[in-house]
């Protein structure tokens, strides 16, 4: 069964033939569930969903493929590729490498068609001044942005994180989407969407494309000192099972201004 309608698909179609302008790798994994209730791991519940989501993309543009991989059959390889939990949508273009965990749905997922358009171009339109300051990093980031798909702030950070990964190659960029893991949303405390964390250290809320710089800047040079933000906006967390229970208004938040990345691109329905 088609994930895209038909006219999802020719609208994403016209954003990708006008803007998509080098070749993208997706290595999508995922895993057959048991039937087994594990009390410790979420089950993979979109992993058809985002397999057959990868296939439509790869029909709508010659310049996408896709390389499926089962996460159990290929388990030496997820190990070697640090890959924890299924889905995930690994994206390659130009020796970058972007990774998303869950299923890009929602307010998501044109975030993620213009992540996809971005690591296509190798280029992105960051400032002059963040270009400098990840040129001069030390050492390589680990920047993970914790997300959810009913969430403006998440698509804002999606973008801006996948931006930054898109323009160095020493940024390694994760994108969790944590409504459908409610068990590792527990694990992880998780109570407020967008969260950052920037090699191991967590922050709360949205960041600017200089603050973000910045603070990576400082935790890479061994500055612990959080950059003061102006305003520090986040949206309560809840699972995919209790956001279908509110209305939504009560899920839906306000985006704050464009993002350091292109976007335009609307999914009716979404």
């Amino acid at each position: 069964m088609a994930v895209l309608s038909r006219a999802d698909q020719l609208a994403i179609s016209r954003h990708l033939n006008e803007r998509l302008a080098g070749r993208v790798g997706l290595e999508v994994w995922t895993r057959k569930e048991s039937g087994l209730v594990l009390t410790d791991r979420d089950p993979c519940t979109h992993c058809d969903e985002v397999l057959t989501l990868a296939r439509e993309l790869v029909s709508l543009h010659s310049a996408i493929s896709i390389t499926p991989y089962d996460l159990d059959r290929f388990a030496e390889r997820a190990r070697e590729e640090g890959i924890e939990r299924a889905p995930t949508i690994q994206l390659r273009a130009g020796g970058a490498r972007l990774r998303f965990v869950g299923y890009p749905s929602g307010l998501l997922f044109p975030a993620f068609i213009d992540g996809l358009v971005l690591a296509g171009a190798r280029a992105t339109p960051l400032t002059t001044e963040t270009r400098a300051v990840l040129q001069g990093l030390a050492e390589p980031v680990r920047l993970e942005v914790l997300v959810a798909p009913y969430d403006g702030y998440s698509a804002y950070m999606l973008r801006l994180a996948v931006a930054l990964g898109v323009e160095s190659h020493d940024v390694h960029i994760t994108i969790t989407e944590m409504a459908e893991f409610p068990i590792l949303a527990a694990q992880r405390s998780v109570t407020e969407v967008p969260v950052v964390v920037i090699n191991g250290r967590r922050y709360s809320g949205i960041f600017t494309e200089a603050n973000l710089v910045e603070q990576m800047r400082r935790i890479v040079s061994g500055d612990m000192e959080p950059v003061i933000r102006e305003r520090v906006l986040s949206t309560p967390f809840v699972t995919a099972e209790e956001a279908q229970r509110l209305p939504a208004e009560a899920t839906t938040s306000q985006p704050p201004p464009p993002p350091a990345a292109p976007g335009g691109l609307f999914i009716p329905g979404r």
